[in-house]
């Protein structure tokens, strides 16, 4: 009878606790309501606090479970409310209820243990805004908080089916009526756990510990930011470690015997959330007449002429600029209805730069509206070659150099030349030592002079001459 109301006690306190916080929540909500707009600067009402609701995960690090990498991922969900103190600089104050529920399931060859536990914690936390609060206008704040709470658990344990038949863990891996080692082992039937943790681990006293207390305090540390919507609302993305000075949340200790002994390492939880806050002290964004020095006074247009700028023309092509597909076409050119200049032949020159007015349909023009033809092309490789001219002369000094050394090169084209072509009456000039033969000599002085301006030939003339003088060669 006395642990039944032990229990109902330990239950009761948390209710009251959380119908305390959220009464003061309608009250202040009421509040703020109440108030006219002319009342809020002149009540003090900036002193009223931030109130926010997380809603998350909670994950248990203790002595079951733990034997697995990914334990963490397995939690139960929890929700908090927290009343804060108005933040003054970097600083802010705060006190919490957190509610809900951790659990551990491990299944081994070595030992098979499982808990739930309720939890219920109330405590103050201070935070950290890495970012001043004066700078509201800020989007993202991270920050860093601490505290310290007052925490009450009841862990219960899975042993049972629904039939209140215990759970035997045999070494094949199955769940069976009747332990291994007994006589009618071989009557066991299999059976599965329903997940209802139906055992209250204090009062089973499995270990011998007796009734531990169900109760401890922990201090909180986490890390989060902020994320700002408005003046008033914001939105809060945090994880809190929660280091408990109690073995017994999964009731399970290093004092526990045989395989459910666990090691000295107190037990603690990770509380991952994501709040919604709304701070009733901050002024609202939107104008109005609360705050309205707040707020920057709209534009006054009444001076703006609407009707001169729907007629403007920049370019003065007689295309008002809202309709005018370019803005600033030079002066006295023709346009069309959209401002684009004429092109009359549509080669995608515009008229008033077109150097030939009239191509022909889908003619391959240059920039200035001339059509492209074989001869221009041709014209346009001679002149671009002659840039080669340069390294054709340093070619053929070395030529001429490698002649005069080399006694064999000479020979051969002395026993050559009667082979060679005559050299055509046009070039014949060029052959200063009369040998029948344009030597490199020649054609680099003949080069020069064309690159000097004082070559008596023109351009096709000088391109013949090249080629002659390579296939005599």
């Amino acid at each position: 009878m006395d642990t039944h109301h032990l229990h109902i006690n330990r239950s009761n306190k948390g209710e009251k606790l959380a119908a305390t916080l959220v009464c003061i929540f309608i009250l202040l909500s009421e509040c703020v309501v109440a108030d006219s707009p002319t009342d809020f600067e002149n009540s003090g009402k900036k002193f009223l606090p931030t109130v926010s609701m997380a809603e998350g995960v909670m994950s248990f690090i203790g002595d079951v479970g733990n034997n697995r990498f990914n334990q963490p991922l397995m939690a139960r969900s929890g929700f908090q409310i927290e009343i804060q103190k108005p933040a003054t600089g970097n600083l802010a104050f705060s006190i919490f209820l957190l509610s809900g529920k951790v659990f551990g399931d491990e299944k081994t060859l070595l030992r098979n243990l499982n808990f739930e536990s309720g939890i219920v914690s109330e405590g103050v936390m201070f935070r950290y805004d890495f970012i001043n609060h004066k700078n509201s206008q800020q989007l993202l704040t991270p920050f860093i908080s601490a505290g310290i709470e007052y925490i009450s658990f009841h862990p219960k344990s899975d042993m049972k089916d629904a039939n209140g038949n215990y759970y035997h863990y045999w070494k094949d891996g199955s769940i069976r009526s009747l332990d291994q080692n007994d006589t009618n082992a071989s009557q066991a039937v299999i059976v599965h756990r329903d997940y209802v943790y139906e055992t209250e681990l204090r009062d089973a006293n499995i270990d011998g510990l007796g009734k531990f207390e169900e109760s401890a305090l922990g201090f909180p540390v986490g890390a989060g930011v902020r994320l700002r919507l408005s003046g008033r609302c914001s939105m809060h993305f945090s994880s809190v470690c929660h280091f408990t000075n109690t073995d017994f949340i999964d009731a399970v200790t290093e004092k526990s015997i045989g395989y459910r002994q666990g090691n000295s390492s107190n037990d603690k939880f990770i509380y991952s959330s994501v709040s919604f806050r709304y701070d009733f002290s901050s002024p609202r964004e939107t104008p109005g007449r609360s705050h309205p020095s707040k707020f920057k006074p709209l534009i006054d247009v009444s001076h703006v002429d609407f009707d001169a700028l729907v007629k403007a023309d920049a370019d003065h092509d007689g295309v008002t600029d809202f309709n005018d597909d370019v803005a600033l076409n030079p002066e006295h050119v023709n346009v069309d209805a959209h401002g684009r200049p004429l092109d009359s032949d549509d080669d995608g020159i515009p008229d008033y730069r077109d150097d030939e007015p009239a191509s022909a349909k889908n003619a391959l023009v240059d920039e200035h509206g001339v059509t492209i033809t074989d001869s221009l092309i041709a014209e346009k490789f001679k002149r671009d070659s002659l840039s080669f001219l340069p390294a054709i002369i340093e070619y053929l000094k070395c030529i001429d150099k490698l002649s005069m050394m080399d006694s064999t090169f000479r020979t051969r084209e002395n026993s050559s030349s009667s082979k060679r072509e005559v050299i055509p009456p046009t070039f014949s000039k060029l052959d200063t030592d009369n040998n029948g033969v344009i030597s490199p000599s020649e054609i680099s002085s003949a080069i020069d002079d064309y690159l000097n301006g004082k070559s008596p030939y023109n351009t096709d003339e000088f391109f013949q001459l090249i080629d002659f003088f390579f296939k005599q060669h």
